[in-house]
């Protein structure tokens, strides 16, 4: 990014300021730029402009108050909305749905925790107004996650489909047994949770197979391209490929539409990145703030590229969050 550090420091003051007055006035005169030469950098890098990512800024954190409780009136107010109705016609605009039924929304999902009476929360298939996408559970047990992923899925692809889906879950788990993660979970959580972020974005059946099959040619396991290919398809094995040797530069090729990249390569690289961001708090604090750099610098303005909303919006998130901590 080659104004990475007026970025960097526009959205530390705009996260410190979210329920006073902004303006590109003051966000820019703070980096230290002109109105018009500041705007224009913000929207080549980040791939919105400076008020609209305030707007989405306050309307996310905004949106968490209200499914803690807080009243919508009140929430409102604080984010610098003069009237409710505003409010709710700009958040309705970005999410789609009213904070009302946001809050609804809320109250359901507490109702399945409360009646599940466990951690695990799993997603309803009629649950589809939440802002982020489905939360990643630790020490969940792989079984759990699996079982999680073909509820998700089970409904979008056929019985062969999901045998093939089956084949590459056991594949992944033979392959990275006795392989663990920084957080003492077995390796092929990583892989498992790619697939669960995957299953709800809208991609095929070889992207849900190539989350799972995540690391698999790496990581010190005994299976090769050429097994990968005659267990699934030349299709699989080509993303799989393109996948593993994927470098976080290739995203800026998506911004430059200079870019011979099959898609999917990206958005399964999203997923894996957002899972990462979730657990990065198991990383070094050095490795963690550089990863959080890297991905409102790269991952997060490829994923508004991509109309990947929910899932950039949570990168952003996790990333100020261990960028300003």
């Amino acid at each position: 990014m080659k104004y990475k550090v007026a970025i960097l420091k526009s959205i530390e003051f705009i996260e410190k300021n979210l329920k006073n007055k902004l303006s590109l006035k003051s966000i820019s005169s703070y980096v230290g730029y002109s109105e018009y030469h500041f705007s224009r950098i913000f929207k080549s890098e980040m791939n919105i402009s400076v008020m609209d990512y305030v707007q989405e800024r306050r309307l996310l954190i905004a949106s968490k108050e209200i499914f803690d409780g807080r009243k919508i009136v009140d929430v409102s107010y604080d984010y610098q909305y003069d009237t409710h109705s505003g409010f709710s016609k700009a958040f309705k605009k970005k999410f789609g749905f009213t904070p009302t039924q946001h809050l609804i929304y809320a109250i359901k999902i507490l109702e399945n925790i409360k009646n599940e009476n466990r951690e695990v929360l799993i997603m309803k298939k009629e649950n589809n107004q939440g802002i982020f996408i489905e939360p990643s559970v630790e020490f969940a047990s792989v079984e759990e996650l699996y079982n999680q992923l073909i509820l998700n899925i089970k409904y979008k692809y056929n019985s062969s489909d999901l045998e093939e889906i089956e084949k590459a879950y056991l594949l992944s788990c033979e392959a990275h047994k006795d392989q663990y993660r920084k957080s003492g979970e077995p390796y092929v959580i990583h892989p498992l949770n790619i697939a669960l972020i995957l299953s709800q974005i809208d991609v095929d059946k070889e992207s849900i197979i190539v989350g799972l099959l995540y690391d698999i040619i790496t990581k010190n396991t005994p299976i090769t391209l050429e097994v990968v290919e005659s267990k699934f398809s030349r299709e699989i094995s080509t993303l799989l490929n393109d996948v593993t040797n994927f470098k976080s530069a290739d995203l800026r090729k998506v911004v430059e539409e200079d870019c011979d990249i099959d898609g999917r390569v990206f958005i399964i690289q999203l997923a894996s990145r957002l899972h990462n961001m979730r657990t990065i708090k198991h990383m070094n604090p050095d490795v963690y703030k550089e990863k959080a750099e890297e991905t409102i610098e790269i991952f997060s303005p490829i994923a508004t590229k991509l109309n990947l909303i929910k899932l950039k919006m949570e990168l952003d998130d996790l990333s100020i969050k261990y960028l300003i901590d």
